[in-house]
């Protein structure tokens, strides 16, 4: 075997090979997994309508609280059958106000409003307490539920007794990314609603058809009364509260977690590049703060265990690899490694990775039609999918800073942001450059 050939199969085998297998073949399965079970799935009818409790955790409401509120009681689940529970974690800035006038509005409709000022999760264990009826669902305040979105999660629950936990699809308001003004941050959020359909859809969906969902959406997430007070409820020493919970839940072994995948809750894009850093940091330190809390198991609680360390290998343990990858290519430059082989190899992966996205885009559609403004708004912007292996490039970076500084900072959960992090940086460098330059001015003049 030629030398030469040899070099073009470690090359393909190393580049390659690898990132097909964690990605794009478990992707194509997942889609075609996610496809057929939307083909297999049976309608519930309901003859009972339970009672049921939705918590809103309030911090800085004021903008977006009143049409969260109206999504509720705009609800096709009967109005009699609900209670909303407010819980007020932030400074007096109007959101009581804006409480009572919907009180007003819709006297009908049975709202209380409590405070506390000791963090998100304490604020969701008093709204736990107080909370009357079989299911508790969580929603955040920034964000408005799709009509039927709360007769679907109940449909779901009471299809399946041996169901614990479940999350809705939380997909971004294409309304509000239609009135971001520059055309670079626009494209940010229209990939931003691609990656959420994605990650829930398809992503969320394989994991509900096997049982090893790793997280509940903390801004749309439902419950089993009875069961999620069976736990030590919500953690406020990670940042990853929702995981906690949801790992909590799987620790008692026999339910079920999963996907309510026709229930829908629309939220605000991110608004800044800086503000999409933070919000990575922040999934990405939770994750692995609560895999640290759950890492001493015992054998009885081996399926957790097993889910943990699973997720953990694929999303953080092969971001280092990865990187290792993105850099090898510069290294291979200098090994006289040909350019068109190491372009052709990088240009096939993008395509691979559009490819994927592709399928990820047909199998979601099945699941939009329902609700038609983001189906029409996807089928229109189609070509996003192109863009999408750029998008999560860059996502990557931020998930691999989330890594770096979990290891070096107490939980925080406003983190340093993207710009501040390149002003550190840039200091650093002109420090240490600052001294090379002395040195080398010191050596050829001494």
């Amino acid at each position: 075997m030629s030398r030469e050939l040899i070099r073009v199969l470690i090359f393909w085998g190393i580049w390659l090979v690898i990132p097909l297998l964690v990605d794009v073949f478990i992707g194509i399965f997942s889609g075609l997994v996610v496809m057929i079970a939307h083909l297999r799935r049976k309608k519930t009818n309901l003859e009972f309508l339970p009672y049921i409790t939705i918590l809103v955790p309030i911090y800085k409401s004021h903008k977006t609280l009143e049409g969260c509120i109206q999504s509720i009681a705009d609800q096709s689940y009967p109005i009699k059958n609900m209670m909303i529970i407010l819980i007020n974690n932030g400074p007096e800035d109007g959101s009581h106000e804006i409480f009572a006038a919907m009180q007003e509005r819709y006297s009908n409709l049975r709202m209380r409003w409590i405070d506390s000022s000791q963090g998100k999760s304490k604020a969701l264990n008093k709204g736990l307490y107080m909370a009357e009826g079989k299911y508790i669902i969580n929603i955040d305040s920034d964000g408005i539920l799709e009509k039927n979105a709360i007769l679907r999660v109940v449909e779901k629950f009471e299809s399946d007794q041996q169901i614990y936990a479940g999350t809705g699809v939380v997909l971004i308001d294409d309304q509000l990314i239609e009135k971001t003004e520059g055309i670079a941050l626009k494209l940010m959020q229209r990939c931003e609603l691609f990656e959420y359909i994605e990650s829930f859809v398809v992503g969320r969906g394989f994991q509900s058809w096997g049982n090893t969902m790793f997280t509940v959406a903390g801004a749309f997430s439902c419950y089993r009364k009875d069961i999620v007070l069976r736990t030590q409820l919500y953690n406020n020493e990670t940042l990853g509260e929702d995981i906690h919970m949801t790992s909590q839940i799987r620790n008692l072994n026999k339910g079920k977690i999963t996907l309510c995948e026709d229930a829908f809750f629309f939220v605000d894009p991110i608004d800044s590049w800086d503000k999409l850093y933070i919000q990575r940091q922040r999934w990405q330190r939770g994750a692995l703060e609560v895999s640290s809390l759950f890492n001493n198991m015992s054998n009885q609680q081996n399926k957790l265990r097993n889910i943990l360390q699973i997720t953990m290998l694929k999303d953080h343990t092969l971001v280092f690899p990865r990187f290792i990858w993105i850099f090898a290519m510069m290294y291979l430059v200098f090994l006289d490694y040909p350019m068109n082989l190491i372009v052709g190899a990088n240009l096939i992966m993008y395509l691979v990775y559009v490819l994927n996205s592709l399928l990820y885009y047909f199998v979601a559609r099945l699941y939009l039609k329902n609700v038609d403004r983001v189906s029409k708004y996807v089928n229109r912007h189609f070509y996003i999918v192109l863009l999408l292996p750029i998008y999560r490039f860059v996502v990557f970076f931020m998930r691999l800073a989330g890594i770096i500084n979990a290891a070096q900072k107490y939980a925080a959960w406003n983190a340093r942001t993207l710009t501040e992090e390149k002003e550190i940086v840039g200091d650093r460098l002109k420090g240490r450059l600052k001294i090379y330059f002395k040195l080398k001015d010191w050596i050829n003049n001494g």
